[in-house]
């Protein structure tokens, strides 16, 4: 009976481990709290859209964000000491609006992210399937496991469709990533128009489901080395 029970709870325990592990891979993968994004005196707010507004920043080279991922070498657990990703910051908005920022990267970003992204949700299949393949796992256990896999199979598609349909309304270069409640979205343009700006909106919110407010857009802007 003792045996049993101590099984349950380390069961239990590795669950726990699982769901963890996805949130600390994301946390872990990106740049350590870069500046925060501020507004100078100077910068205007242009607002788009109906009740769910844009906030978008003036043109500035120095304001950045900061990706669901590092841009770095995920397989060597070096992520951290990547320079490729230079000086990133989350952005905030008022409620019921979607971020848009600057940013500046390289020109090898959307392969490097998009790989970053299948080998972080790699690994936590990887964990599931262990879970499922555990003979003293409960039925519960594994059914838990079991729409977590889902889950994560339901965000991929959702990432790929978004990419997809942005591509056909003109944007040569498309990153999406969806985590718990945010979505982040980086478009391979410098500059970004009130209408583009709303058609990404629109299409992100029919394609992920969430609300402006999750929404975080970011301008792919090349390096001027």
């Amino acid at each position: 009976m003792f045996a049993v029970k101590k099984n349950q709870v380390i069961i239990t325990a590795l669950v726990a481990m699982i769901a963890a592990a996805g949130y600390l891979n994301y946390i872990d993968s990106a740049p350590q709290k870069a500046n925060e994004v501020m507004l100078t005196d100077n910068s205007d707010i242009a607002l788009v859209g109906d009740s769910n507004n844009v906030a978008v920043t003036d043109d500035n080279p120095e304001i950045a964000v900061a990706e669901s991922t590092t841009l770095g070498n995920t397989s060597s657990g070096k992520s951290e000491e990547k320079t490729t990703n230079d000086n990133k910051a989350e952005a905030d908005s008022d409620a019921g609006a979607a971020v848009f920022v600057n940013s500046s990267t390289d020109t090898s970003y959307f392969v490097q992210a998009k790989l970053d992204r299948e080998q972080s949700r790699a690994k936590q299949k990887d964990m599931l399937n262990e879970m499922l393949n555990n003979e003293k796992a409960t039925s519960e256990q594994k059914n838990e496991a079991t729409t977590a896999m889902l889950q994560i199979q339901q965000r991929i598609e959702k990432e790929n469709a978004a990419e997809d349909m942005l591509k056909a309304k003109g944007f040569s270069e498309v990153y999406v990533r969806i985590d718990d409640d945010t979505v982040d979205v980086v478009v391979d343009k410098e500059k970004l128009t009130d209408a583009e700006i709303a058609q990404i909106e629109d299409t992100i919110k029919r394609k992920t489901g969430l609300p402006a407010d999750k929404i975080r857009i970011t301008p792919f802007k090349k390096s001027s080395k």
